[in-house]
């Protein structure tokens, strides 16, 4: 009789609000990786495969809609309620871009060629 292997859901701890949205990226050679937003304005960055987290990417004022992380996960983006969104460096958290909108930003996405 075969075995088979049974999946464990993950429990991620972390964001003080509702989770509105989660992003897996492609497998890299560092593994993959989950991004969620979260009506506390703060995105996080976890190990895809385990949940631990990696970083919390602040800077938003307002709750985040939607993330999502390019091809390489080197790049996340982010869209939000405070009329922006945000490109961000993943290794470092820094904010590469912010794009101001006259109303709330409730999509994002990379093209797959970056």
């Amino acid at each position: 009789m075969d075995k088979k292997k049974v999946g464990v859901p993950l429990v991620c701890h972390g964001h003080s609000r509702p989770v509105v949205d989660l992003f897996y990226s492609p497998v890299t050679p560092d593994g993959f990786f989950l991004i969620s937003a979260s009506k506390d304005s703060s995105p996080m960055l976890r190990n895809g495969e385990t949940g631990d987290w990696i970083g919390t990417f602040e800077g938003h004022k307002g709750a985040v809609w939607s993330v999502c992380l390019d091809t390489n996960a080197f790049r996340a983006a982010s869209a939000s309620a405070d009329f922006s969104a945000k490109v961000w460096d993943a290794l470092t958290g820094d904010v590469l871009h912010s794009f101001e909108h006259k109303h709330i930003v409730r999509a994002c996405a990379f093209s797959e060629d970056g």
